[in-house]
């Protein structure tokens, strides 16, 4: 049985993390979501909206949304995380409800003050929705902050691996800021992006739609679907070819493909995938090329793979717990067999 109280206190705002849980366990049952989804749409269409005194709900989304998209953080190798994953999905359409109701009655002019952040660990992945409707994954050790500028600019500030698929928006433009300062802008397209803070270097792939890429608010480059732009930031340089896209963006789904990449590229990304940390201490290995995909492997199975198809050996170095009572990563060192 529903106690509305829950749902009362979630709509005004003032809910507590066991209304959460409780709105969360009516969408998981299928009779409750649907009386719940009545209760809402009917709390809905008698709040009267004082116009000149918008009362601001966003907060009560992006609260409840970021905690439940959390729960879709997925993982091949763990079933529990898979499980959890399926659930959460339930859950989101659930809150995508409230969201449909709210959002659609806001005005699209509305500037929204809030700071969306989503954050994705070492060895996964989640799925996002941005408040005006973008959808895509969050790759691996990623951060991705969303807000409205006062030009009324969609801004997502990203610092990792991420898949977007814009919502479009014919006078609000959705810039993606890179660590490298290189600035994508889109009306709505679908395209993937790896800029990761550490690196100098960042790598945009066009699926669909159009790109203009921004240094200093200026266009340097337009891109078209299947191409894929790799920026330099230290030698201010932009590096041009057509790809097949699915490669690219296969890592939302779970797979690592490794596409003719270097030996220290496929580290980085397998280092990624795994969230492990490479150690490497090969000569002579630059023109090495690799091609490999992975998906349900494990990682001692990924480093057979890897030593079969270039000459080096691997030794595992375990984690360690550091001094402020944390683990180290576990280690792969790679020699030359």
């Amino acid at each position: 049985m529903i106690d509305r109280k829950h749902i009362d206190k979630v709509f005004v705002s003032r809910f507590s993390l066991l209304d959460q849980r409780m709105l969360e366990e009516y969408f998981k049952d299928q009779k409750l979501n649907d009386e719940t989804r009545l209760i809402i749409k009917k709390q809905w269409d008698e709040f009267e909206v004082d116009l000149a005194h918008q009362p601001n709900l966003e907060h009560v989304f992006y609260k409840l949304h970021y905690s439940i998209t959390q729960k879709k953080s997925t993982r091949k190798s763990y079933n529990l995380l898979k499980q959890l994953s399926r659930i959460a999905a339930v859950l989101v359409i659930g809150m995508l409800f409230i969201a449909v109701i709210y959002f659609s009655q806001k005005s699209s002019h509305e500037i929204f003050p809030q700071q969306v952040e989503f954050i994705s660990y070492g060895g996964f992945r989640n799925q996002f929705i941005l408040p005006d409707g973008t959808i895509g994954w969050l790759g691996y050790n990623s951060k991705l902050k969303y807000h409205v500028n006062k030009k009324g600019q969609r801004i997502a500030n990203l610092d990792g691996l991420a898949y977007f698929n814009v919502a479009p928006k014919k006078d609000q433009a959705f810039i993606v800021e890179t660590p490298q300062k290189l600035g994508i802008k889109v009306l709505g397209t679908r395209f993937n992006v790896s800029s990761y803070a550490e690196n100098d270097f960042c790598e945009i792939v066009l699926e669909k739609g159009k790109i203009n890429l921004l240094l200093l608010d200026r266009t340097i480059e337009k891109m078209h679907p299947n191409e894929r732009i790799i920026y330099n930031s230290q030698n201010y340089t932009l590096k041009k070819s057509n790809v097949e896209t699915a490669d690219y963006v296969a890592w939302k789904d779970g797979k690592l493909l490794l596409n003719d990449n270097s030996l220290e590229e496929a580290c980085q990304k397998i280092g990624k995938f795994y969230n492990v940390e490479f150690e490497i201490q090969t000569k002579g290995m630059d023109f090495q090329e690799i091609r490999l995909i992975l998906e349900d492997e494990t990682l001692d199975d990924a480093l057979k793979l890897l030593a079969m198809i270039v000459p080096v050996r691997y030794q595992i170095i375990a984690r360690k717990v550091l001094d402020n009572n944390t683990y180290s990563k576990k280690k792969i060192i790679i020699r030359n067999r």
